[in-house]
């Protein structure tokens, strides 16, 4: 059994990973973190409410401190990452968004794995 962290799993992507795993692995369980920014729908995750082996938690991946917690709470083991700013026109019009989320948040959930 794995425990399982997915960032980013109410994006379009996220969302069929997780509805994919939890359908071919129900003995694993699956965090989903996601700050449901404007890419992120967590009615596309509806399915799984009611499920036990699956969480919902609203949240920054950049927030350090939030990630180290929910690592060592949950035991997370296996880290999926989707969570990324991808609109070319946001990066533009807001790139200090893409440098935190890309950059930043992608560090935060490497180093708060040690």
């Amino acid at each position: 059994m794995a425990n399982l962290l997915v960032t980013g799993g109410t994006g379009f992507i996220g969302a069929n990973f997780v509805q994919y795993w939890a359908r071919q692995y129900p003995q694993d369980r699956l965090v989903v973190l996601d700050a449901l920014t404007y890419a992120g729908n967590l009615a596309s995750l509806q399915s799984l409410s009611g499920n036990d082996q699956y969480r919902f938690v609203k949240g920054d991946i950049v927030d350090r401190d939030a990630i180290e917690a929910l690592l060592r709470e949950e035991k997370i083991d296996t880290i999926v990452h989707f969570a990324a700013e991808s609109h070319v026109d946001r990066s533009i019009s807001g790139p200090a968004t893409f440098i935190d989320t890309n950059i930043v948040g992608t560090h935060s959930l490497y180093t708060g794995r040690s």
